[in-house]
């Protein structure tokens, strides 16, 4: 009986082991390797990349400088060691979660890669659009008052309503 070639791959992937590690366990496929800076998927979605690490940045910025406030009755050296130490465990946090988690980098890349397929509208379609908007805003606002005054109207005719609102309403003086 003859193998078909998709039968004969899946087998040699089910056989093929992932590369030993030097403490005797196994590697998961793709694991990057290499030392504790490097990146992975370097040059995809730096855009994204950058972003992100910019403003996880500005956000360990600011926690940083809520931990230096909370200290100011310590010493100065805690005061200022503390903060600085938050700062730095905080800024190799992101760069491992920007550059080197795969999940994170892998979805970043993916949104980079689907947001340069975007169809953006120009300038003059938005303005368009703007406008109809407040065309439509103002129309519907128009015809809700003149309604509601034909209600006010109609049920203080039939007695429903004895608030004196349409003669308030169109008080001449």
């Amino acid at each position: 009986m003859n193998k078909s070639a998709d039968d004969e791959r899946d087998e040699q992937r089910e056989e093929r082991p992932s590369a030993p590690t030097p403490t005797g366990g196994q590697a998961a496929r793709g694991s990057g390797g290499g030392s504790a800076l490097h990146l992975y998927k370097p040059g995809q979605g730096p855009y994204v990349r950058w972003g992100s690490a910019i403003a996880g940045g500005i956000l360990a910025l600011g926690v940083a400088n809520v931990c230096y406030e909370w200290l100011a009755d310590q010493a100065e050296w805690v005061q200022l060691f503390v903060p600085v130490l938050l700062l730095l465990v905080m800024a190799y946090g992101l760069f491992w979660l920007f550059g080197r988690y795969h999940a994170v980098v892998d979805f970043m890349v993916a949104t980079e890669g689907e947001m340069k397929k975007v169809n953006w509208s120009s300038r003059r379609e938005v303005l368009g659009a703007t406008k109809v908007v407040i065309i439509s805003v103002l129309a519907l606002g128009i015809l809700l008052t003149i309604v509601d005054i034909l209600f006010i109207f109609w049920f203080e005719t039939i007695g429903v309503l004895r608030t004196g609102g349409l003669s308030q309403l169109f008080k001449t003086q």
